[in-house]
């Protein structure tokens, strides 16, 4: 060998690797120590050397399992990590997918970690949304009829080889055993070459063809009846505002019938009074109640309310949006300039240091709903850095949002001061903000513009991009997340995960560059 005999002579001793080390040491992996890792004969992987391999890899941007698989063969870095173990990319991949609902701990545990060591200014937090695309082509998206049609011609073609396969064999399986291998006398002399031999069993190979059609026939029809049933719901809950408005005419009738009728009621009383006494009230008679202009009005509107409830209610419901066959859980994500990608919302709370606070994958093409959810993620973190410092007083000082998360809801929700972009651009204070301050009884939305009006307002929320914009980009560049590389919004979000510790992991070594600890 060219290099020295002992794998700590091979690096220096300030290597990002050494680092990385420590750093896995330090955490509780347990649940990763669940499941045998190696191939059939080997010796087992051990669990903590490959997330220090998928760590290091991911930090510099290396997520291919095979890519992995050939560093760990020629990169000196890589045969410290595995400490010359040469784990398969197949042994690799396995370790991923076992461990997606591990990595949302494994986050938990190097943000305490980054907080100890001095990480985590809360001075502000910015929380942004980014579009990653999904490990998906567009082209592979259906309407529901493309669904219903693409699953009836896999089933079709599943069809037609079982009728070949029918004609063929009868009323046989087609896997019966050969003649010859039922005779004791030759069984020994060909059983070497049937099993050779059945690996390539063409016959095989076409029921297992069949059965993926199948498969995949059931799917495209399952997403199909998914894309009717959410029309259906969107449809429903379309008509709660015809119903309610049906629902309040209704009752206004109710409420102007009774007031004419007690109107007529008191002037029946007061006649009767008259008569006893001898005279007679002056002015005409009233009329009956549900012929007053003030009923009929109302009646008026009653039925239309009701015609236009009918109308919705007899209108056939409109099946939109499309679902992708390779992921299905991946959705269309509008982006700037008016482009789109299939992928998913990636959500970040970053600090002021530049550390991921939380983090969240959703299926929602906007951020407007996400606001809550976010918020609540992070009190949960800040909950957490709290016991891991001993701070009790450690919060959130103000919470930077752009113009996607702007709503009356938003702004009254509960949480941390908050300063929200009602515009973009140069006009985050939106249109017409106020030109003096607003009184005590003015909307939240008001008191909001004529706060992104002052220079202190526009100097604190100017602190939102350059939080977390340059979060996102060290995701998509360095860690390279530009696409994610598992399917389906469980196993992404795991791979976010994934490349937010790390990205935390290297804020933390490029901060202070000092050895990870556990105190």
């Amino acid at each position: 060998m060219l290099l020295p005999p002992d794998v700590r002579d091979w690096l220096p001793a300030d290597h990002v690797v050494w680092f990385v080390l420590d750093v896995v040491g330090a955490l509780d992996t347990s649940s990763l120590h669940r499941a045998r890792l190696g191939g059939a004969g080997r010796a087992p992987y051990d669990p903590d050397m490959l997330l220090a391999v998928l760590v290091y890899a991911y930090a510099g941007g290396l997520r291919s399992s095979r890519k992995i698989e050939k560093r760990c063969e020629e990169d000196v870095a890589f045969m410290v990590l595995s400490g010359l173990g040469r784990p398969d990319h197949a042994t690799i991949a396995r370790f991923r997918k076992d461990n997606t609902e591990v990595m949302g701990g494994l986050f938990d545990q190097i943000l305490v970690l980054c907080a100890k060591a001095g990480l985590g200014n809360l001075v502000h937090v910015a929380i942004d949304g980014t579009k990653i695309a999904a490990d998906a082509s567009a082209a592979m998206s259906r309407d529901a009829d493309g669904l219903r049609g693409t699953g009836r011609r896999w089933l079709d073609e599943a069809a037609a080889v079982d009728d070949e396969d029918d004609e063929r064999f009868g009323d046989g399986r087609g896997d019966e055993l050969p003649e010859q291998l039922r005779d004791p006398e030759r069984r020994k002399q060909v059983i070497a070459e049937l099993i050779e031999q059945a690996g390539a069993d063409p016959d095989r190979k076409r029921g297992q063809a069949r059965q993926r059609k199948a498969r995949r026939a059931e799917q495209a029809l399952g997403l199909a009846d998914e894309l009717q049933a959410q029309a259906q719901a969107d449809a429903q809950a379309d008509l709660q505002r015809p119903m309610a408005r049906l629902a309040r005419s209704e009752a206004k009738l109710a409420q102007v019938q009774a007031q004419i009728q007690a109107q007529a009621d008191d002037r029946a009383r007061r006649e009767a009074e008259a008569a006893a006494r001898g005279s007679s009230l002056p002015g005409p008679k009233p009329l009956p109640v549900d012929e007053h202009s003030w009923v009929r009005d109302q009646l008026a509107r009653v039925e239309r309310d009701r015609q236009a409830l009918a109308q919705r209610q007899a209108a056939p419901v409109e099946v939109t949006g499309q679902r992708n066959l390779t992921d299905p859980d991946a959705r269309f994500m509008p982006t700037q300039r008016d482009k789109f990608v299939l992928g998913y919302n990636a959500q970040l709370a970053v600090s002021a240091d530049h550390l991921i606070l939380a983090y969240d994958l959703v299926q929602d093409t906007g951020d407007e709903h996400q606001l809550v959810p976010m918020l609540a993620r992070l009190d949960s973190a800040v909950a957490m850095l709290r016991t891991a410092t001993d701070n009790p007083d450690l919060t959130v000082g103000h919470a930077l949002f752009d113009a996607g998360y702007a709503s009356a809801a938003n702004l009254a929700a509960p949480g941390p001061k908050r300063l929200i972009a009602l515009g973009k651009r140069g006009n985050i204070a939106g249109e017409n903000p106020p030109t003096s301050p607003p009184g005590p009884d003015a909307t939240d939305m008001a008191k909001m513009a004529w706060l992104l009006r002052t220079p202190e307002g526009r100097a604190l929320y100017k602190k939102r991009g350059a939080t977390v914009e340059p979060v996102n980009s060290h995701l998509k560049q360095p860690r390279g997340l530009r696409r994610f590389s598992r399917r389906g919004l469980a196993a992404a979000k795991a791979e976010l995960a994934l490349a937010a510790l790390t990205t935390n992991l290297m804020r933390w070594f490029n901060t202070t560059a000092a050895p990870a600890t556990t105190g």
